[in-house]
């Protein structure tokens, strides 16, 4: 049996770091936090194809990402608040000129 062994410095590491993702229909968002720098890179997919991706730093607190996908088109905000710790958002997707989601709210917190 194989015993996997990490450091205190490794341990530490991998706690600084937050991945998840948000689902608003066909629009995916998936996220990944360093809490060590502080940066978050989004990305977005909508109908799982590629809309845009993006680092969100202190430099940067807001990114859009949007575009269409066929017959549908999604348009998101994220918004970081660092000293909140807080990532909010703004969404809007649309299939065959129909509303499919729109609204806004707190992605995460940290």
């Amino acid at each position: 049996m194989n015993t996997l062994t990490i450091t205190q410095e490794e341990a530490k590491q991998m706690g600084q770091n937050i991945a998840g993702s948000k689902s608003f229909g066909p629009l995916t968002v998936n996220y990944n936090i360093d809490l060590s720098i502080p940066q978050i890179s989004v990305s977005a997919t909508l109908y799982g194809v590629s809309i845009g991706s993006a680092v969100i730093n202190r430099q940067d607190p807001s990114v859009t990402l949007g575009g269409n996908v066929g017959f549908a088109k999604a348009e998101l905000t994220l918004t970081a608040n660092f000293d909140a710790n807080e990532l909010d958002y703004s969404v809007d997707v649309e299939a065959f000129g129909h509303t499919i989601y729109s609204g806004s709210g707190r992605l995460f917190s940290w």
